[in-house]
């Protein structure tokens, strides 16, 4: 709807431009011929010239210091949205009503075209047809005549043809029929039934219909006799009935029709006024049609790179998992599998090293997926889907590109790679404008822990729109996708070994602390654990470093994400001096006594999280202030750090693993059949209570939250927003009831945790 607007937008204002010129150098002149094919072409031209377009390719210069832009990054929730009509009835878009609206006018236009064409044939059924040479004469006492209408001239017989008035009248419509002035009025009222709404046709049209009488009056005038004519038009008086598609001898403006008569050549204005439309219409042409467009390198020749560039490129499910499935059974396994391998086979740069995780249809678990990604130390990451949703056929079309939802030491560098295949698809299918990220359950190839590489994920378009859909099965297109994509890695292996890309603000200073004492040092930022171990500086992507008091390191990155090592590791690594000590470490000039420990789900002390195996830490994630008190209430509002350990020693230790409810797993939780079996089931069930719902009154999101225990039963369920709506009761109730779920797996066993799930109802009208 939005391009369709855009380009009546753009045939309004060429159009415009065309009759204005018209209005000022040709209207009222005595060259009506030249006027005439003016308007048709000015009518053309607009409907044209904004589909032309011809690309002017710009070489640029090579500019090591070139900027890039990266896009911004958007969330996206896992939530199921459903919306309903207070009514019940259906319910339409604004964007819908107006082109429903539309498409009404064009209709009632039509059904009047339509209509006037009836009346002419029922003219010539009724009444006598006398063939004269090439033209049918039809005499009739139809109120409006004479006029003409192709090769029609319906006559009055109250007008003695054999008269003078006759003569001319007939000389007149006679000419009507020769010049064809009837394909331009039938022309023109095409034209208006889909673009009525551009009132620049509707004067076109009135002008069009003046020039013809025009025309036929300078012709009819035969001995230049102009007073006789002039007398016959004003004086002549019939009744008068427009029939809109004719030529009517009467039905016109006698003032005009006679200072056509009268008026007298000039010869060199004539000829300026013409010519000068000659450069309006190259300039307007210009205008519309020309589009400048960089020609990168990538373009015509491969970037020249340093050094080898490897980069893996990951087919999404494969095997037993075929991922989303299109209503003609292909799948996304198959399509992904086709574009990688495409990217392979195009790649012509010697220094670009593609590497693809799997090259036949084979399953993969991602963390089999991601082990085996690091084992390859790649330059970069890319994982190629295809989208889906609940719906059979849905409306969402074009492609999404993914990035990780926690920041981390590679996310400048996800979004620039993000952001130059984002600005190649777009030159060839819709893309997105802004990068996402999954906002609840993360993707695992881009979130997990260990990665140390730039990472982003294509969804290549909806496999259950038809249009994507068609986009995709074709071979042409997924080599167009895999040229974008190979583009986009050059650009970025490019940028990496340059390091000139503007890629976002510099970094602020990280704190520091002087190792003569161990006295913490104070910070701003509203996060930060005391710094004393450094040897001048910390690296641009570490905040602080701290000893513990087993002589181990931890340090903190500026990602709010931290990692313990030894003392050994860090000393090798460059990060502390040999010599210093050990300090305390402080959150906002509290002691790390009052942090809030959890190993495993379970809150430990300083003593028991200090004897954890720093080997053994398979993660550690700081939680500050409002995000912090939300989990856990009042014993997080001094921090919380919460340490996910390899083999569960700490909760092992503690609890004896048995009841153990994990705040943070691996693989979270999930309905049966996954998203797709999720939406049918909450949305069964929210329609059960639709006429409650619809009652209530309340649109909005519900978030619930549950235990999910390793049985995969429900525990617990609670609304953590909506509380005591319709909605938050109908939805707690159904996964009460509901099938037992995939319980959570971490370090490979399965797992008791807790699930967030958001559910949003709109209430529409």
């Amino acid at each position: 709807m939005l391009s369709i607007a855009y380009y009546l937008f753009k045939v309004i204002i060429c159009s415009g431009i065309l009759y204005g010129y018209y209005r000022l150098a040709l209207h009222n002149k005595i060259f009506h011929r030249w006027n005439r094919f003016y308007l048709l072409a000015a009518v053309i031209m607009s409907l044209s010239f904004p589909l032309i377009k011809i690309n002017i390719w710009h070489i640029p210069s090579d500019d090591d210091g070139q900027v890039i832009k990266l896009l911004n990054v958007v969330t996206t929730g896992d939530e199921m949205i459903m919306e309903a009509d207070k009514n019940g009835s259906f319910h339409l878009t604004g964007e819908q009503g107006i082109s429903i609206l539309y498409l009404l006018v064009s209709l009632a236009f039509l059904v009047l075209l339509l209509h006037t064409l009836l009346k002419l044939s029922n003219l010539i059924r009724r009444h006598q047809v006398q063939k004269i040479e090439q033209i049918n004469f039809v005499d009739t006492e139809a109120r409006g005549t004479p006029f003409s209408f192709f090769r029609y001239i319906f006559w009055n017989h109250h007008i003695d043809v054999n008269s003078d008035t006759g003569k001319k009248i007939f000389l007149h419509e006679l000419v009507h029929v020769q010049e064809k002035h009837s394909a331009d009025r039938l022309f023109m009222n095409i034209v208006l039934i889909f673009f009525w709404c551009n009132p620049f046709f509707w004067l076109v049209r009135r002008e069009m219909n003046m020039i013809h009488e025009f025309i036929a009056d300078s012709k009819a005038v035969e001995d230049n006799d102009t007073s006789a004519f002039a007398a016959m038009i004003l004086h002549a008086a019939y009744p008068q009935q427009a029939f809109g598609l004719t030529s009517n001898f009467f039905n016109s403006s006698i003032k005009r029709r006679l200072l056509m008569l009268t008026k007298m050549k000039n010869p060199r204005v004539s000829y300026i006024s013409r010519i000068l439309a000659l450069p309006l219409l190259t300039v307007i042409f210009l205008a519309f049609t020309i589009k400048t467009k960089t020609l990168l390198p990538q373009d015509n020749e491969n970037i020249k790179l340093e050094k080898v560039f490897t980069v893996v490129v990951d087919a999404g499910h494969g095997g037993e998992d075929p991922g989303a499935k299109a209503a003609d059974g292909t799948t996304e396994k198959s399509f992904a599998l086709a574009i990688v391998q495409k990217v392979k086979q195009l790649n012509s740069n010697a220094n670009i090293r593609v590497m693809l995780s799997r090259e036949t249809d084979i399953f993969q678990p991602v963390r089999d997926k991601v082990k085996w990604t690091l084992e390859q130390k790649p330059d970069a990451f890319i994982s190629v889907h295809i989208n889906n949703t609940e719906e059979q056929n849905t409306q969402r079309s074009g492609f999404d590109l993914y990035v990780s939802r926690k920041e981390n030491p590679f996310d400048k560098e996800s979004r620039l790679l993000g952001s130059l295949i984002t600005k190649e698809i777009a030159q060839t299918y819709t893309i997105a404008p802004d990068l996402k990220q999954r906002k609840e359950q993360g993707i695992w190839v881009l979130d997990a822990p260990d990665i140390t590489y730039p990472a982003v994920l294509i969804q290549c378009g909806y496999i259950n729109n038809t249009k994507d859909l068609a986009f995709i099965s074709n071979a042409s297109n997924q080599e167009k996708i895999a040229k974008d994509i190979l583009k986009g890695i050059e650009r970025f292996a490019k940028e990496a070994q340059t390091v000139t890309a503007d890629i976002s603000p510099s970094e602020p200073s990280a704190p520091q602390a002087d190792g003569n004492n161990k006295k913490p040092v104070e910070s701003t930022e509203k996060i930060v654990f005391t710094a004393a171990a450094l040897k001048d500086t910390l690296p641009v992507n570490i905040k602080s470093i701290d000893f513990t008091k087993d002589d181990n390191v931890i340090i903190i990155y500026k990602n709010d994400k931290a990692e313990k090592i030894t003392r050994e590791e860090a000393v090798k690594r460059g990060l502390v001096d040999p010599a210093l000590g050990h300090t305390n470490i402080t959150l906002r000039g509290r002691a790390v006594d009052s942090v809030l420990y959890m190993i495993d789900g379970v809150a430990m002390t300083t003593g028991n999280m200090e004897s954890v195996d720093p080997n053994d830490i398979e993660s550690i994630t700081v939680l500050r202030d409002g995000t912090a008190i939300e989990k856990y209430g009042e014993k997080g509002r001094n921090g919380v750090i919460e340490i996910i350990t390899k083999s569960n020693k700490a909760a092992s230790t503690a609890k004896g693993g048995s009841n153990i409810v994990f705040q943070k797993v691996e693989t979270e939780a999930s309905f049966p059949g996954g998203e797709d079996a999720w939406v049918k089931y909450i949305s069964s069930a929210l329609k059960t209570n639709i006429d409650d719902l619809k009652k209530d009154g309340k649109s909005g999101t519900c978030l619930v939250q549950f235990i999910v225990n390793k049985d995969g039963s429900i525990r617990e369920a609670e609304a953590l927003t909506m509380k005591g709506t319709k909605l938050a009761e109908a939805v707690i109730n159904a996964i009460n009831k509901g099938p037992k779920w995939n319980p959570a797996m971490q370090n490979g066993i399965k797992v008791t945790s807790y699930r967030k799930q958001p559910v949003t109802f709109k209430v529409a009208g």
